[in-house]
């Protein structure tokens, strides 16, 4: 998988996607400076799905109320 981003570029984006995210695991984020990138890339991606999952049950929730 390819990333144009650089090492500390997608830190950086993880760091917001977790700050985001309540379901987000309690890892420190001064790890993330020692794992490769690949698993940078993989964590990128579950913050991502789990933005979007959390996107969409809001959408869900919006609609209903709307419908009220």
């Amino acid at each position: 998988m390819e990333n144009s981003c650089t090492k500390e570029e997608l830190i950086a984006i993880i760091e917001g996607l977790v700050e985001s995210d309540p379901y987000a695991k309690s890892t420190p984020l001064s790890l993330l400076h020692m794992l490769e990138m690949e698993d940078l890339i993989a964590i990128e991606q579950s913050l991502l799905k789990s933005k979007a999952n959390r996107s969409q049950e809001n959408e869900a929730w919006f609609d209903e109320l709307c419908k009220k």
